[in-house]
């Protein structure tokens, strides 16, 4: 699958901490706002870890269903999933959080599904990041400062942030405790 060039950075630097965890055991990751599955299935073939990917857009998952079958894809909100408290060793989300009506309750339910220790990373845009004012819904990207309080308030801890080299996309990181 392939990345888009602002993405690579950040994208290798998820992959990379996955990896760092993955012993024996197959670790199990969920992607949510997976949309065409370009991150999860990206994930697949770089750590080889058990995959799933949700976005409620059912259009999108029929398509990326096509795309791969080492992956498996549902349609499900991000902000009330069907998972069973403790059931992901990661959970990842790729430009994926500011499109969510309700980003605080997808941050609540990811900490729901994450076992404890499980980790928390999202690549997103930043907030009030001039290039990225283009967009339509801009308004709707975190700063560096929001997504940490909003990753606090919901329950992670040890939060990381980190930013491509163009300061226009960032690396989020929280755990379980």
């Amino acid at each position: 699958m392939e990345l888009l060039a602002n993405e690579v950075e950040l994208v290798k630097e998820l992959c990379e901490r996955i990896k760092a965890e993955k012993e024996e055991t197959e670790l199990k990751i969920l992607d949510i706002g997976c949309g065409t599955g370009k991150l999860a299935i990206y994930l697949r073939e770089a750590t080889g870890c058990d995959v799933t990917g949700i976005d409620p857009g059912r259009e999108s998952i029929e398509k990326v269903r096509l795309k791969s079958s080492l992956v498996t894809f549902e349609v499900q909100s991000a902000e009330k999933m069907a998972f069973a408290n403790h059931s992901f060793d990661f959970v990842v989300s790729l430009k994926a959080l500011h499109e969510m009506a309700n980003p605080e309750a997808a941050l609540r339910e990811s900490r729901r599904v994450l076992k404890e220790g499980g980790r928390i990373l999202v690549i997103d845009w930043v907030g009030g990041v001039a290039r990225t004012r283009s967009h339509a819904h801009a308004k709707k990207y975190f700063t560096k400062e929001r997504l940490e309080e909003v990753l606090s308030e919901t329950g992670f801890t040890g939060i990381r942030i980190e930013l491509n080299k163009e300061g226009e996309l960032m690396l989020v990181e929280g755990e379980r405790a």
